[in-house]
């Protein structure tokens, strides 16, 4: 961002004479990914932190140009509590003997949403090229190779050995911080690493670098405009520039880690790399059952700006993420809440009973937020009594404050005990405080979503649930 606002101070102009003005939108690697493919947003130009999305690009049959291969240099690694590693015996620092103790049971370990976060997808690569016995020959990894029992069953117990998967590294790392002892160690990006490092209470923090460069490549798509590259190939060479190499550098980014033959699988395409995603999707779960219930708000104010209707769509298009076996239920909230689907095992014909509830909803009424929550929270407990192996999730979403009903203080003690995932969604340009505290006694992060966002947002949030 600070290289946009410094290249547009410069107030350069086209052959046209038109003034360039570069607009970034941070937003997760495979979101902005998924988005271009869906056809929902046309930018200019796309800069992914690695080259492994330009990849599935091409698999999904849109066709980027390299304009710079490298805007800042990065690395993915897993940031590891020193302590933690000497308490496990120590010795040989490197991926390697960090899965090995994972798969231990040794180590708490958290990740991300290979569909989205891009540490995330060089992870299960190299975790899965690893299981394949390829770090001792150097060999890539085949897509044959995903479908033997042994590295199914082995991605499997890892997934049942890991204590976290979120969205993106970045929400883990504020539920990091806000509790330390939650996580011993989790996947991120090294110049997240870094500027943890620098945190009370992360000074011993461990770097094991591993998987492809992420390096930030920047590229032209098909619908992009002769000024449009013009002004791409400009800020290309600005960003790549001493002085803002320097900044970049002050700002964590710079020269990354080497990392040893053993942690660097060859460059896979986007047909392997796609495959490696729906590997994880099916075995994410760790062969335990997931059960969700939908809490969403249909108050009067959801009639605004489209919201309802978007969020109808992104719900409809989402459930097509969910694997089938896992539970899900659906409850709204206005004046008092509605459940107007239970929890159930989701196949066919739950997913055509989902669909056409979804297709009902409609908006009226006030904000009866903590009613909703204490009736959803009854059901998921419900459920953990018949199925205490299970993993149970909340996704809250909702467009403003609690208007009616009970208040936060009501349940604080219940949500604490609940052991559910509580994920709330704040949707349009509304005050979050009150989802925040929500999240804060369950360890999770509030995600902010709009009309425009939501579908992807949803999708992305049942795949890393469901």
């Amino acid at each position: 961002m600070d290289g946009a606002e410094r290249f547009n101070q410069r107030r350069e102009r086209g052959n046209d004479g038109r003034r360039i003005e570069v607009v970034v939108r941070p937003i997760p690697s495979g979101l902005a990914a998924q988005m271009l493919v869906a056809g929902s947003y046309r930018p200019a130009g796309y800069s992914p932190a690695s080259q492994q999305w330009l990849e599935l690009l091409r698999h999904d049959g849109i066709a980027p140009t390299l304009l710079q291969p490298s805007l800042v240099g990065n690395r993915s690694v897993i940031a590891l509590r020193g302590a933690a590693w000497k308490q496990t015996g120590g010795g040989q620092l490197a991926f390697g003997p960090v899965m090995e103790r994972t798969l231990a049971g040794q180590l708490r370990m958290g990740t991300c949403n290979p569909y989205l976060c891009s540490p995330g997808l060089d992870f299960m690569h190299t975790l899965l090229w690893t299981t394949a016995g390829h770090a001792g020959n150097g060999g890539a990894l085949q897509a044959a190779e995903l479908e033997r029992g042994s590295i199914q069953r082995s991605l499997e117990l890892f997934q049942q050995r890991v204590s976290r998967i979120d969205p993106t590294y970045i929400e883990q790392i504020e539920i990091w911080k806000r509790r330390p002892e939650a996580l011993d160690a989790m996947v991120m990006a090294e110049q997240s690493y870094r500027q943890l490092r620098r945190e009370p209470g992360f000074e011993d923090l461990l770097a094991v670098p591993f998987g492809a460069d992420q390096g930030s490549p920047l590229v032209a798509l098909p619908w992009t405009t002769g000024p449009e590259r013009q002004a791409l190939e400009r800020f290309a060479r600005f960003m790549t520039s001493a002085p803002l190499q320097t900044l970049a550098r002050n700002q964590d980014f710079g020269q990354p880690s080497p990392v040893p033959a053993t942690a660097r699988p060859p460059r896979a395409d986007g047909e392997l790399l796609s495959k490696v995603q729906r590997l994880w999707k099916q075995r994410k779960d760790g062969g335990r059952t997931v059960y969700l219930q939908l809490l969403v708000d249909v108050s009067g104010s959801m009639n605004e700006n489209d919201r309802l209707s978007q969020l109808k769509r992104a719900l409809i298009v989402a459930s097509g993420a969910i694997n089938s076996g896992n539970q899900v239920g659906l409850i709204s909230f206005s004046d008092k809440p509605t459940r107007l689907m239970p929890l159930q095992p989701y196949d066919a014909s739950s997913r055509a009973r989902l669909l056409a509830t979804v297709q009902g909803l409609q908006a009226n009424g006030t904000t009866a937020l903590y009613d909703g929550l204490a009736v959803a929270l009854h059901d998921l407990m419900q459920a953990r009594r018949r199925d205490p192996n299970g993993r149970f999730h909340l996704l809250v979403l909702s467009d403003g404050m609690a208007t009616r009903g009970l208040n936060l203080g009501d349940l604080r003690s219940v949500i604490e005990n609940s052991d559910v995932t509580i994920t709330p969604i704040a949707y349009g340009d509304v005050n979050d405080g009150e989802l925040r505290d929500i999240a804060a006694i369950r360890e999770s992060a509030v995600y902010r979503g709009d009309p425009k966002l939501i579908l992807p947002l949803i999708n992305d949030l049942f795949q890393t649930a469901l």
